[in-house]
């Protein structure tokens, strides 16, 4: 299909390091399926495991593809940090908002901007990250303290759901803008 491979070239366009394109591609696939696999994980409102063999599976297999993802993530996260800095994805936490200034000049003006250091991409890259970190800690809490029987176990689960609409509207929002630069400059990739 000729807009398949017009993505396929824009997707290599933006991410010319192979390693980069498949950890993100397989961080994006993750999270996808975590948030599938979210709606088959049936728990009672005191924290246990629904009865039936399929509720069981599902939660394991939940727990299994979230530890997949919390090293995707730490990849991520390390290959941010070693070709980048954390200054360039949080550049507002240091006062240094000229190029996010100017992204969101382009944007009013109806222009998409370029992804560059200190700009609108990565500050949102950043933001998501943030919201994985997020995710991911309250996840490890509620296992640790289900493993353990805690009491408190299912109150860090809420926590964890309610965090994951952080990453859903992430994604929303992250690829929606990606489709929408894809299909703005569709035609340099034909």
């Amino acid at each position: 299909m000729p807009i398949l491979r017009s993505f396929w070239r824009y997707i290599v366009h933006y991410f010319p390091n192979v390693g980069l394109r498949h950890l993100h591609t397989t961080l994006a696939g993750l999270i996808i399926l975590q948030i599938l696999n979210s709606n088959l994980v049936h728990m009672t409102h005191a924290g246990a495991v629904e009865a039936g063999m399929s509720n069981t599976i599902f939660l394991w297999l939940h727990i299994i593809l979230g530890s997949l993802t919390i090293i995707a993530t730490i990849g991520m996260i390390i290959f941010m940090l070693t070709k980048q800095s954390f200054r360039q994805f949080f550049p507002y936490l240091f006062g240094d908002n000229a190029v996010l200034k100017d992204d969101i000049k382009q944007i009013m003006k109806g222009k998409l901007p370029e992804p560059r250091e200190k700009g609108l991409g990565n500050i949102i890259q950043g933001l998501g990250i943030g919201a994985l970190i997020l995710i991911e800690t309250a996840a490890l809490v509620w296992l640790v303290l289900w493993l353990s029987h805690s009491p408190y176990a299912n109150d860090v689960r809420e926590i964890h759901k309610s965090l994951t609409g952080l990453i859903e509207a992430y994604l929303i929002g992250h690829g929606g803008m990606a489709l929408l630069h894809f299909f703005v400059e569709r035609k340099r990739f034909n």
